[in-house]
């Protein structure tokens, strides 16, 4: 039988560290980890953590690596199956960036964002990573390490486009850091990065030639300094004379027209390249014999849904930048949770 692109492990609490305010680092590791592996760098490689629910002793958790092996068909065939079972049995799962992996450790970081709403509540993640000590467990689900195929997951894909704009809240900001250190030497352009307290400010690894900013949001709204950092630097483009790249569209092309709407309460806003429709692809007016992949300048930008559905908006239809330069993801969406 063909290997799955997808494991279900058992990994064990090895470390915490509070890395601000708003996000903990939960290194996991153990016996439980032998299969998980990644073929290359991390970039923003997704996984799913399953909280487990509250009062189930590791022992009696739902058996979700079996289920998982059992699966017949290929992808997540068995998710719906898994669905069926009350939550309070199975737990809840939910969608993260790995940080890093370190092969030989075989040691996973996984960097939580400790979000609370109005009434001091937290998500089921949040709570269980407020609380987490050394030694405790949970499911997690990655790509296996003998798989040789596309495991998924990994949407950062700018080709050879070395001029680059990467933005995002907080939810986006363990993908943005680890994309930074793993970039070329040459790479070029600018991170933008939203967090709500300058406690939250990290160190990074970039280029030399790209800028990173840190935005400290405050009391301001979600997002609000993550639109106007991407607007200042659309215009400090403009004023320099910089295009964007080979494709890119002006306003009032047929691209504004094939722009179509997104309903972010009912839909996932997840568009990015590769997974662009036929129409989108003929929307936009790629130089003659070119390439997706030599494309000069690319875009990658992932936080709350309303935020990067009105940044789509503006860099599509009223910049001119070439839908396929761009890959736009709602991480999350204010009042409404994961599931």
């Amino acid at each position: 039988m063909a290997r799955s692109s997808v494991t279900c492990l058992d990994g064990e609490v090895l470390r915490i560290q509070d890395l601000g305010p708003t996000f903990r680092r939960i290194t996991f590791g153990g016996p439980g980890m032998a299969d998980f592996g990644i073929a290359g760098p991390a970039l923003d490689m997704r996984l799913k953590l399953v909280i487990p629910p509250a009062g189930v002793g590791e022992d009696e958790r739902f058996d979700l690596p079996g289920l998982v092996d059992r699966a017949t068909e290929p992808g997540m065939s068995w998710y719906k199956e898994w669905l069926q079972v009350p939550e309070a049995e199975r737990g809840a799962m939910r969608t993260y960036t790995v940080r890093a992996w370190r092969d030989a450790e075989r040691e996973l970081d996984v960097d939580l964002v400790l979000h609370t709403d109005a009434d001091g509540h937290s998500g089921p993640a949040a709570a269980w990573a407020q609380h987490a000590a050394v030694g405790d467990r949970l499911h997690i689900l990655g790509p296996h390490r003998e798989f040789t195929g596309d495991t998924g997951g990994i949407e950062f894909e700018p080709g050879s486009s070395r001029d680059l704009l990467l933005a995002g809240d907080e939810t986006a900001v363990p993908a943005i850091v680890s994309i930074l250190g793993s970039l070329p030497p040459e790479a070029t352009g600018c991170a933008l990065l939203e967090v709500p307290r300058a406690e939250d400010v990290q160190p990074v690894t970039a280029p030399a030639g790209l800028d990173v900013r840190w935005l400290v949001r405050g009391d301001a709204t979600v997002g609000s300094r993550l639109e106007d950092a991407v607007h200042e630097v659309v215009r400090t483009r403009e004023a320099a004379g910089e295009d964007w790249g080979h494709g890119a569209a002006t306003s009032g092309t047929a691209q504004d027209a094939e722009l179509e709407e997104i309903d972010i309460d009912t839909t996932i806003l997840w568009e990015v390249p590769h997974r662009l429709t036929a129409a989108a692809h003929a929307s936009g007016p790629a130089a003659e014999g070119e390439a997706d992949d030599a494309r000069r300048f690319y875009a990658w930008i992932a936080g709350e849904a309303g935020v990067v559905k009105a940044l789509r908006r503006y860099l599509v239809r009223e910049v001119g930048v070439d839908r396929r330069q761009v890959a736009f993801m709602g991480y999350w969406r204010i009042g409404k949770a994961e599931g």
